[in-house]
């Protein structure tokens, strides 16, 4: 996974867009693709309904709490999927909780019903067809679908509909043209990369991609003018027939293990037509009719996969910072699949929570780790992990003023060999002001947070050193309810209706509200996110801030040393959430469950004093199918286990996906974030 892949782009206003931000940022040790290089086993099979059918008994129930939905989908992990009905999208766990209901498309051509479902990029959206146009939008909810091809893409002339996806990411679709969309059939791809659109089959319809992506089941008719399932290779080559009579077959879904294709089986087509659900061996063409049907229409076989859990610690909370940094970045001259190259280092004082507020954000921006050292002097683990990870010469950012970090500090950097940088200030408030325009000097965004609340700070820096561009922003700290001089001036000398002025905690959106500004508009907008607890307040920043996020960390709101561990290793793979103990927080749950359909790694950062191994394993299964669907590793001093490391690697490696979690933008650009825009009267 190349470095530039790790930094977050703006949020996606298009496909295009989507294509140009490179390939998806997944966290050490995590899967992110559609079919995955991960274990998988065939599940239950959804139905219209939305029903569930055990493909062996024939057992079937229907889902709980979701009426009636047609079209249903599987989460590539089988943890969540989505039915439709009418124009409502609904996401929902298999049992039948934590329903989402996804908001209505916009700037599509048609108000027509939402049909033929499918995930993509890894359950981050979901794809499907309306009025003969094809539209994508988050898997959770988090901002309204839109159009995935562009007008040149998608004609009005042309009817697109039955979309598929392949793990690389690639989206085949049928396609009519003209005729009223009744004729000239055929299976079109559409590459987010190369941005092109091109016909890989004639007379071919409602296509399906195998997990692995290299072949692709179809509909077409055979020589007796009867509908039947084929297959042929994703290039459009080899086709085979793989169905043959008696009756029709359409609809067809691969089982996740890419040896069976389940179909809508039909006798004869007309009034007297009896359906059943049926399966194929793609090797021998062997049918299996699923016992007790008919069922539904528009079969799908869940994919029961592994999820990620990990747990990275050291022998104390200092060094489980240093675990951290190991389990993220490589060391110089070596490129193990899924680390980074750092380029660059961010000190802090180890004993100083108000200096180490700003250090993540610096550090998602810089490409480096986050290294707390006592004042006195660099300690032997800093030393090694500096060595380790940059080549010399390499930049090392120092936080705060010599009473902070002494000049013993400055002195041992040089000596080994690299470039210290001294960001500092009159007192925290203003050395966070030196760090956030060290960050840019034209922030898109700026984050406003408590100096004197770690747990508002760390998941904000974490937000803010996830995008990593030249336009990104970053973090400001108030003095509790005020606002310091020092950063009063800096907010004053940016432009609110440019730069969005995000507050996170009461504290924060208090000092904001109740400051005026001599530059400022009379009335401006700002982003405010709060909570009742550390933890609501965490959840709430993750839901503003990540769009359906493939990994989280979670780190003990009773220990800010955990939580700078967990910001500084994963603030640009996605949020930094606090849990109680020795639960898991209800907060996180709900909110790891919502996501679940992205969501495959959860990383506690700390022992198990800290991220208990109940509340750990209570995210994995709420993250997976079911807790049986949890792999986890354990990363003591940031190495990886022996035993895994031969798996894990692979799925570390560069999965070619092309999307990002995080959505900053310039407000007014994302109308996804309208819902938190607030109009200040000053």
């Amino acid at each position: 996974m190349r470095l530039f892949t790790r930094r977050r782009a703006a949020a996606l206003a298009t496909a295009a867009a989507l294509a140009a931000v490179g390939t998806l940022a997944a966290a050490p040790g995590a899967a992110a693709d559609d079919a995955g290089p991960w274990p998988g086993a065939e599940g239950r099979i959804l139905t219209d309904g939305p029903v569930l059918v055990d493909p062996v008994t024939g057992a079937k129930s229907q889902v709980p709490n979701t009426g009636s939905g047609s079209y249903g989908a599987w989460a590539p992990d089988g943890s969540r999927f989505v039915t439709a009905y009418g124009q409502d999208l609904t996401s929902i766990r298999p049992s039948g909780g934590s329903k989402l209901t996804l908001p209505t498309a916009e700037g599509v051509r048609s108000s027509a019903v939402y049909e033929d479902l499918t995930f993509w990029w890894g359950g981050r959206y979901v794809v499907f067809s309306t009025g003969g146009q094809l539209a994508y939008g988050p898997s959770d909810g988090s901002w309204a679908p839109r159009p995935l091809l562009t007008s040149a893409q998608e004609p009005a002339s042309v009817c697109d509909n039955d979309p598929t996806v392949s793990p690389s990411g690639l989206v085949a679709f049928g396609r009519r043209i003209n005729f009223g969309c009744y004729d000239n059939a055929g299976v079109y791809v559409f590459d987010p990369t190369a941005k092109t659109v091109k016909r890989v089959l004639t007379n071919a319809e409602q296509p399906a991609f195998s997990p692995d992506g290299t072949k692709l089941a179809f509909v077409r008719k055979d020589t007796d003018g009867r509908l039947q399932v084929f297959t042929a290779n994703a290039d459009g080559t080899g086709v085979q027939q793989v169905t043959t009579s008696p009756g029709y077959a359409v609809n067809p879904s691969w089982s996740p293990t890419g040896k069976r294709i389940v179909f809508d089986a039909h006798t004869t087509g007309d009034s007297a037509d009896v359906q059943s659900t049926q399966y194929v061996d793609v090797a021998t063409g062997e049918r299996t009719a699923v016992p007790g049907t008919p069922q539904g229409s528009n079969p799908s076989w869940q994919p029961l996969r592994k999820n990620n859990t990990g747990r990275i610690w050291g022998s104390d909370s200092y060094t489980t910072t240093i675990a951290g940094s190991r389990w993220t970045w490589n060391k110089v001259g070596q490129h193990v699949p899924g680390l980074m190259d750092a380029k660059a280092a961010v000190l802090t004082n180890r004993d100083s929570t108000a200096y180490a507020l700003t250090a993540p954000a610096l550090a998602g921006k810089k490409h480096g780790p986050v290294l707390p050292t006592p004042k006195t002097g660099l300690s032997a683990a800093v030393k090694a992990e500096l060595k380790r990870v940059l080549k010399p010469g390499a930049n090392v950012y120092l936080v705060g003023n010599t009473s902070i970090l002494s000049s013993s500090v400055t002195s041992q950097v040089k000596a080994l060999g690299f470039t210290p940088k001294r960001l500092t200030g009159a007192d925290r408030f203003a050395t966070s002001v030196a760090v956030a325009k060290t960050i840019t000097t034209a922030p898109k965004y700026v984050f406003l947070a408590s100096g004197t609340d770690a747990y508002a700070s760390l998941p904000a820096a974490a937000a803010a050193g996830a995008d990593g561009t030249s336009s990104a922003g970053g973090l400001v700290l108030t003095n509790g309810k005020k606002l310091s001089a020092s950063v009063k001036s800096y907010l004053n000398g940016l432009n609110p209706n440019k730069t969005m002025v995000i507050t996170v905690g009461s504290d924060a959106k208090y000092a904001l509200t109740h400051t005026t500004f001599s530059r400022w508009p009379s009335s401006y907008s700002y982003y405010p996110i709060t909570g009742g607890t550390k933890e609501s307040l965490a959840v709430n920043l993750a839901k503003f801030w990540w769009s359906a996020p493939s990994n989280v960390a979670l780190a003990y709101s009773g220990s800010w040393r955990d939580g700078l561990s967990a910001a500084a290793a994963m603030n640009v793979f996605g949020p930094v959430l606090w849990t109680s103990r020795p639960a898991l927080s209800k907060e996180v749950t709900s909110y790891l469950l919502r996501e679940s359909a992205s969501t495959n790694t959860a990383i506690a950062f700390g022992g198990t004093g800290s991220v208990t191994a109940g509340a750990l394993s209570s995210a994995g299964a709420s993250i997976a199918a079911n807790g049986g669907q949890v792999a986890y590793t354990a990363y003591y001093n940031g190495d990886e286990p022996a035993s895994t490391r031969t798996s894990s690697r692979a799925l570390r490696a560069d999965d070619g996906a092309a999307a990002t979690a995080a959505r900053p933008g310039p407000v007014g650009a994302d109308p996804h974030l309208e819902p938190l825009r607030t109009v200040q009267h000053q």
